[in-house]
């Protein structure tokens, strides 16, 4: 009897960047190995090897494929409504793609790492030229704001699981896009309306004498920069004038330390919550309030904020569930706000909501081109306001 050899599937290599898609983003970069990856495709780890070098190799090019992806579809299309639509739908299918943009690229060699960032800002690009050409009304650099927001939006649902069909989230991405793009930032607005001369100065900073407060903001900042793994207790110590030994005094890991300026950033922001709650005679007023101190937080805090966004799931299991359940309480009072103010919002819909804001604020506060342009928080209060108060 005759065996025919067994035929490996021709769609293979995209079998394994969705795996590996969806491990890095339910794990993270440095608890996958290339075995689970080949297991869940069905493959010994050897098998992988004949499509991609190693674990960096293939991290780069499941951030890539999901870039093709949507550039593709942005060329293919004829208006900036079904580019805007295109990218909604690719938003959902891959929506694996925000998480790793955000908290695995920097894992990457240099080199490859600003290829990936070039293939971003090409898409980015092409999109902006498309608002230009509908926003003739747009000042410099308006058209780029508007756009950034846009991807920032496109990719919050990388960060939650809401119980919404993929079809209706596509369409509600659509949507808060739209209302993006057609924004009246501050450089259009009157003098003297919301938003259009408040700006926040952000402090330059003075050292804490408390030798643990210095461990903290100095883990702070390599975490919310660097990322977790990238950085050992060494030299954060060294960064806050502390001996190596020394550090352990005040914290007994590095897990201790990240959970220390993480739980700072969470006690912060129920802090807003409450003040804004207080100051408030409405609950849009308090949603206004919340949206407002939050971007304060966001900007004069950048490190600790992208640590929240990026950091928690490196946490012991006890302390991450404990960072993420005060996560998403706050979360839900956005919500339960954005629901007393707008009794006809679904609850999944709201919830989209409030994670297209949060997310807008996180990423366009700290995209570096951006960070220079004169009232970029003002204009970030606006979209958030448009987004959630429509009749605002």
């Amino acid at each position: 009897m005759s065996t025919q050899p067994v035929k490996r599937p021709a769609n293979r290599r995209a079998q394994i960047l969705r795996a590996a898609a969806a491990q890095f983003h339910e794990r993270g970069f440095h608890a996958v190995g290339l075995g689970d990856i080949a297991g869940a495709v069905g493959i010994s780890a050897p098998a992988l090897y004949r499509h991609f070098k190693g674990k960096h190799d293939l991290l780069a090019a499941v951030v890539a494929d999901g870039f093709s992806a949507m550039d593709a579809a942005v060329r293919e299309a004829d208006t900036l409504d079904a580019a805007v639509w295109a990218m909604a739908e690719l938003s959902v299918e891959r929506r694996e793609l925000g998480v790793l943009w955000q908290r695995e690229v920097r894992h990457l060699p240099e080199p490859v790492r600003e290829e990936v960032r070039q293939q971003f800002r090409g898409l980015a690009a092409r999109l902006e030229g498309l608002v230009q050409d509908r926003r003739a009304d747009l000042g410099p650099g308006d058209a780029g704001l508007l756009t950034w927001a846009m991807l920032a939006e496109l990719g919050s649902p990388s960060h939650s699981r809401i119980g919404v069909s993929e079809g209706r989230l596509v369409e509600l991405l659509y949507e808060i896009a739209q209302t993006v793009l057609t924004a009246v930032l501050t450089t259009r607005l009157p003098e003297g309306a919301v938003g259009a001369g408040r700006r926040v100065a952000v402090p330059v900073g003075l050292a804490s004498a408390s030798r643990r407060e210095s461990l903290v903001a100095a883990a702070t900042k390599f975490f919310g920069q660097q990322g977790f793994h990238e950085v050992g207790l060494v030299e954060i110590g060294a960064a806050a004038g502390i001996a190596g030994p020394s550090v352990y005094k005040h914290f007994a890991s590095k897990g201790d330390l990240l959970y220390a300026a993480l739980n700072r950033g969470a006690q912060a922001l129920q802090l807003a919550l409450a003040e804004a709650r207080a100051s408030s005679s409405t609950p849009l007023e308090a949603l206004a309030a919340l949206l407002r101190a939050y971007v304060s937080l966001v900007e004069t805090h950048n490190d600790l904020f992208m640590a929240l966004v990026t950091e928690v799931i490196h946490l012991p299991d006890e302390q991450r569930h404990d960072v993420r359940r005060t996560q998403h309480d706050h979360v839900m009072e956005w919500v339960r706000l954005l629901r007393a103010g707008r009794p006809e919002l679904a609850q999944a819909d709201a919830q989209v909501l409030v994670h297209a804001v949060l997310g807008m604020v996180n990423d366009v506060l700290r995209t570096g081109h951006l960070k220079g342009r004169p009232r970029l928080a003002d204009d970030v209060i606006v979209l958030g306001e448009r987004i959630l108060l429509p009749a605002h």
